[in-house]
């Protein structure tokens, strides 16, 4: 029987960071510095964050659209991975400072950011994550 991976688990294996600051994108990579940091970060961040459902469902085109503005990581697997029995070959994340929790939009090749989201509620803000992607 397979155990299912925890979400924090999930992330041990990314194989590359994508950051979009209104639309600009720019590529972490597992050997620099930079990777790592945003990795702990975000892991930080999820320590002690509850599950919850999630508030809708993304549609691949307003997801892209919306990915112009403001701040988002993309975390890049490189292979279909599956949380709470829903795959994904990415997850995409919008990072506001000010935000207490969070979608986690999930990408598949056969339909791009289309379909059901996981929600975290975390403890206290997005701040300090917000703080790692700027100063990335």
């Amino acid at each position: 029987m397979n155990m299912e991976m925890t979400i924090s688990e999930i992330f041990d294996e990314v194989g590359e960071i994508d950051i979009y600051r209104n639309g600009l994108q720019s590529c972490l990579l597992p050997s620099q510095i930079g990777f790592k940091l945003v990795i702990n970060g975000f892991k930080n961040m999820l320590a002690g964050a509850r599950q919850m459902p999630a508030f809708g469902v993304s549609l691949n085109d307003e997801t892209r659209s919306a990915m112009n503005r403001g701040l988002w990581v993309e975390f890049c697997f490189g292979q279909k991975l599956y949380y709470s029995e829903m795959p994904f070959e990415k997850l995409l994340v919008q990072v506001a400072a000010e935000y207490t929790g969070f979608n986690v939009v999930r990408y598949n090749s056969e339909n791009g950011y289309a379909g059901r989201c996981y929600y975290f509620d975390i403890n206290g803000d997005m701040s300090d994550f917000y703080s790692v992607l700027t100063s990335v």
